[in-house]
């Protein structure tokens, strides 16, 4: 009975000291495996968004060359207005002033924009072709606002709001002429 009592005792000792803490270890393994299966999916997710934007790539970088070539690295004013004139005539609206503001750095991005207020009169139809000759200028430009009014007959007298953009954040009062080039930090 001793021999058995002891014969016991061995074995709780024995499982005390060697199974108890390869259970521990077996416990942080799982843990451990658990930690890099979350990894290994947030990892998959992020190769399956790599592999989008990659497939991608060539699309958006067209559009940002287009998006490029509608942005001048200038202001150039008086070509503005000439574009604009040109989409009246176009449009058979007759333009009675066209009157740029200084151009704005604008808050976020690497951009000015230059607000233009526009007058001028045609039929409902001549005007919806000049917004639309507008919006679809070489240069990018957006209609902001548009006020209209019955003149004689079927014209229509209009006061509208243009935005111009140029990558030139330099633009504006006291600024120097020609395209800015971007400082890079570091560089």
């Amino acid at each position: 009975m001793i021999a058995g009592v002891g014969a016991a005792l061995l074995a709780l000792l024995l499982i005390i000291f060697l199974v108890v803490p390869k259970m521990g270890a077996v416990t942080e393994a799982q843990e451990e495996l658990d930690d890099t299966r979350a990894e290994q999916q947030t990892l998959s997710v992020q190769l399956n968004a790599l592999e989008q934007a990659q497939a991608e790539a060539p699309e958006n970088e067209a559009t940002i060359r287009r998006v490029d070539s509608q942005v001048p690295p200038t202001a150039d004013l008086s070509g503005a207005i000439l574009f604009l004139r040109n989409a009246a005539n176009v449009a058979g609206v007759q333009v009675m002033s066209l009157t740029p503001a200084a151009p704005t750095p604008a808050t976020t991005g690497n951009y000015s924009s230059i607000s233009v207020s526009a007058s001028g009169e045609g039929s409902y139809f001549a005007l919806v072709k000049y917004l639309h000759e507008v919006e679809t200028l070489p240069r990018a430009a957006t209609v902001e606002s548009i006020d209209l009014n019955p003149s004689e007959g079927l014209t229509l007298s209009f006061a509208a709001t243009i935005t111009l953009y140029t990558s030139d954040v330099s633009s504006g009062p006291g600024s120097e002429p020609g395209p800015t080039t971007s400082v890079v930090a570091g560089a």
